[in-house]
């Protein structure tokens, strides 16, 4: 009786050690959300520009930015601008910092959307991500800023 016990017992540490590391090792949806609203919000700097950038793939999936009523797209054509034009457009504000003051995330299979307001040096902006997941990958699609 004793013997059956402990083989139990190993049975069951090895399935729940097998849970748990399988929990671990799986990056839920919701999990890559965060790291990327992680990457957007903070102490604007270079590195953080890069991080959020890596997001951005236009030869993969084309990118449109709009900021007050103004359009730019990015695509396998002209991908090669989005990051010099991103830091100049950014930087203005690198070294400030922004805060999360409210968060709304919406995963409807391959498409995603974040709408963040953020309080900056100069008050509160708004702010939405639309997504694309490409095989196992989230990009970004369209960035609206007001």
């Amino acid at each position: 009786m004793r013997r059956t016990a402990i083989h139990l017992l190993v049975i069951l540490s090895i399935v729940v050690g097998a849970a748990l590391v399988t929990d671990a090792i799986v990056v839920t949806d919701r999990e890559r959300m965060d790291e990327f609203i992680e990457s957007v919000t903070g102490t604007v700097s270079e590195s953080r520009i890069d991080g959020a950038l890596s997001y951005a793939d236009p030869s993969e999936v084309p990118i449109e930015l709009i900021h007050e009523g103004r359009r730019r797209k990015y695509s396998d054509r002209n991908a090669a601008r989005l990051k010099p034009d991103a830091r100049k457009a950014l930087s203005s504000i690198e070294g400030s910092h922004l805060r999360l003051i409210q968060e709304s995330v919406s995963l409807d299979g391959e498409r995603a959307r974040i709408a963040l307001r953020l309080r900056t040096n100069e008050g509160l902006a708004n702010t939405v991500f639309d997504l694309r997941r490409k095989y196992d990958t989230w990009l970004l699609r369209r960035v609206t800023v007001n």
